[in-house]
C-alpha cells in the first residue's frame, strides 16, 4: 500500500506523464498532417518551377496543382486542429492556415492562366508560413530544416548561375563565403538529424532518392569549400551552381507525383 503522504506526489507524476504522452501525440499529429500535405504540395511546388523553362512539364504541373486542390480541404481541417493545443495557439493556427489557403488559391489561379512563375512564387510562401508555425509550436519537422537551408543555398546557386568569372569581385566572393558558412552549418544540422524514412511516408524508391540526394549534396558542398579556397573563379562559380540539383532531389523525395 502506498503511504497517504505520497499520494499527491504520485498523482502529480501521473498527471505529468499523461501530459507528456498527450503532448507527444499532438506533436506527432502535426508531423503526420504535414507529411500528408507535403506529399501533394511538394510536387506542385517543384513542377511549377520546372514548367517555367520546360513547356513539356506544364500538364504535369497542372495535374499536381489539381491534386493539391483536391486534398487541401481535408488537410486544412486536420492541420489546423493539430497545430492548435491552446486558445492562443488556435488563433495563430487559424491565421497561418488562412494564409496558406490564400497562397494555394493564388497558385491555382496562376496555373489556370499558364503563369507558372506566379504559381511557384505563391506556393513558395506555403512552406515558409508552415515552417514558422511548426517552429513556434515546438515541432522539429525535418522538411523545415531543408526549407531553412534553401535560403542560403539559393543565394550561392544564383551567384554561380548569374555571375561570370570576371564579375567575381572580392566583395561578391565574400557574399558567397558568408552564404556558404550559413548553409554549411544548416546542412550539418540536417546530417545530424536524418529522419527514419517510414516516419515521413517515404517508400523504397523515395528513400533511396533522399539518401543519395543527401550524400550528393554533402559532396557538392565539399567541392564548393575547396573551390572557395582556390583561385579559379570559373571553377568556383561552377561549384556554386552544382549545389542546387542534389538539394532539389533531396527535397522532392518528400513529395508524391501521383
Amino acid at each position: 500500500m502506498i503511504p497517504s503522504a505520497f499520494l499527491p506526489l504520485r498523482s502529480a507524476l501521473v498527471g505529468i506523464g499523461l501530459g507528456a504522452l498527450l503532448a507527444t501525440s499532438v506533436l506527432a499529429g502535426v508531423r503526420e498532417d504535414s507529411v500528408a500535405l507535403d506529399a501533394v504540395y511538394i510536387p506542385a511546388l517543384a513542377l511549377t518551377s520546372a514548367a517555367q523553362s520546360d513547356a513539356s512539364v506544364a500538364d504535369k504541373a497542372r495535374a499536381a496543382m489539381q491534386r493539391l486542390d483536391a486534398r487541401w480541404p481535408a488537410l486544412r481541417t486536420s492541420l489546423q486542429a493539430s497545430l492548435a493545443a491552446t486558445p492562443a495557439q488556435a488563433a495563430a493556427a487559424r491565421k497561418t492556415i488562412a494564409a496558406v489557403e490564400s497562397h494555394i488559391a493564388g497558385g491555382r489561379k496562376a496555373v489556370a492562366k499558364g503563369d507558372f512563375k506566379g504559381a511557384h512564387d505563391a506556393l513558395e510562401e506555403v512552406r515558409i508560413d508552415l515552417m514558422k508555425a511548426r517552429t513556434a509550436r515546438g515541432v522539429d519537422y525535418f522538411v523545415d530544416r531543408l526549407t531553412a537551408y534553401h535560403e542560403p543555398m539559393e543565394v550561392i546557386a544564383l551567384a554561380g548561375l548569374q555571375l561570370k568569372p570576371q564579375d567575381l569581385t572580392p566583395a561578391k566572393k565574400a557574399e558567397i563565403e558568408k552564404a556558404f558558412a550559413e548553409a554549411r552549418a544548416l546542412w550539418r544540422g540536417i546530417e545530424q538529424n536524418l529522419p527514419r524514412p517510414a516516419d515521413y511516408g517515404l517508400d523504397a524508391a523515395r528513400a533511396s532518392q533522399f539518401e543519395k540526394g543527401v550524400a550528393d549534396e554533402t559532396a557538392a558542398l565539399t567541392r564548393l569549400s575547396d573551390a572557395l579556397r582556390g583561385g579559379d573563379a570559373a571553377a568556383l562559380l561552377k561549384a556554386a551552381q552544382a549545389i542546387k540539383p542534389p538539394f532539389a532531389r533531396t527535397f522532392t523525395a518528400f513529395g508524391q507525383n501521383s
